[in-house]
């Protein structure tokens, strides 16, 4: 690690996202280890509960805190900068805690009331991501949290939609398109993220200018997360294979770059490499779980189990997307 090593510009707003967000994981984790253990028969209002403290309190608050470090940098910032960055991260912790409440105690209004104002608090965090990209040179990581936060927005909205049409029986997506949402979430949003944090971690905390390939590599996921939105929003079975098809070569992208970090990663030491490893081995299972999923049931994902897509979510949430976090997490206390 170098020597002249500085903490980033938005370190106090770092702090505050991340105690928030495994503050949330306490509860989320709680929550799964009684259920799983048939401990506690929870309803499905609190399932969703659980699922969006893990998505949202404790996934996005981590990514909002990686994005402050990774497009933040160690750039000047004045007081009002950070004063306001300050009140938008706790302003974020306390909306998601909030939305959490909401998903575990109604289905009724106030589930889409503070969908609306999280979707809000999500854009506010990819307009500043947007404003710092002519400040920075761009490695792969920026380009996976581009990708991942412009999907993130969108889904908020699928989300939102999906939470009025529950409240009011009224009809505010295209019939048979309610997992859109969860699909534009788990593939456009944490996938492309996993990937840029599992690289950020082999070249942390300041990482190289994007190649051709490493761009190339975050479109694929982009895409594919596109395409898939809209084979489940518009019911075009035919879709799904090609959206994950280009996942998968995003992947085999990601692979190929990465592999002579990979070679040297020492498994017998505890390193932000070797979580990083375990955050791609967690991708291409995803994928490939993903794939079986589209050759089995021919590219109809309401055919799938609902056990076997619950499967495929934790795999995603936890595996890939959890352990790219704890890889920058241990990148990042390394230096300490």
């Amino acid at each position: 690690m170098p020597a002249d090593f500085q903490r980033p510009t938005y370190w106090p707003e770092i702090r505050v996202l991340l105690f928030g967000a495994m503050a949330i994981f306490l509860y989320t984790i709680g929550i799964g280890i009684l259920n799983g253990m048939d401990i506690v028969d929870f309803d499905q209002r609190r399932i969703l509960g659980h699922v969006h403290g893990g998505t949202l309190g404790w996934l996005t608050l981590s990514i909002f805190a990686a994005s402050l470090w990774l497009f933040g940098g160690n750039r000047p910032v004045s007081q009002q900068g950070h004063t306001r960055m300050m009140g938008l991260s706790a302003v974020a912790i306390a909306v998601f805690a909030v939305y959490i409440v909401a998903f575990s105690t109604t289905y009724g209004n106030f589930r889409p009331i503070m969908g609306t104002i999280a979707t809000a608090v999500i854009a506010l965090y990819f307009l500043w991501i947007l404003l710092q990209v002519p400040r920075v040179e761009l490695g792969v990581p920026h380009w996976g949290f581009l990708a991942a936060m412009a999907t993130s927005v969108v889904g908020g909205v699928l989300g939102v939609l999906l939470a009025l049409e529950i409240a009011t029986g009224d009809n505010y997506l295209p019939e048979g398109g309610e997992d859109a949402h969860p699909a534009t979430m788990v593939v456009g949003f944490l996938f492309p993220v996993a990937l840029g944090m599992a690289e950020w971690a082999f070249t942390f905390p300041t990482p190289p200018r994007a190649t051709r390939a490493g761009i190339i590599q975050m479109v694929f996921p982009f895409l594919g997360g596109v395409v898939l939105m809209l084979a489940l929003l518009l019911e075009i079975d035919p879709l799904a294979p090609v959206a994950i098809l280009l996942e998968v070569i995003g992947v085999v992208i990601f692979l190929v770059r990465m592999r002579r970090h990979f070679r040297t990663v020492d498994f017998m030491t505890a390193n932000a490499g070797r979580l990083a490893v375990l955050s791609a081995v967690g991708s291409v299972f995803v994928i490939g779980l993903a794939q079986y999923f589209v050759i089995r049931y021919e590219g109809d994902f309401d055919l799938v189990p609902i056990n076997h897509l619950l499967a495929l979510d934790h795999a995603q949430f936890i595996g890939s997307t959890t352990n790219a976090i704890f890889a920058m997490l241990f990148a990042a206390t390394a230096f300490r």
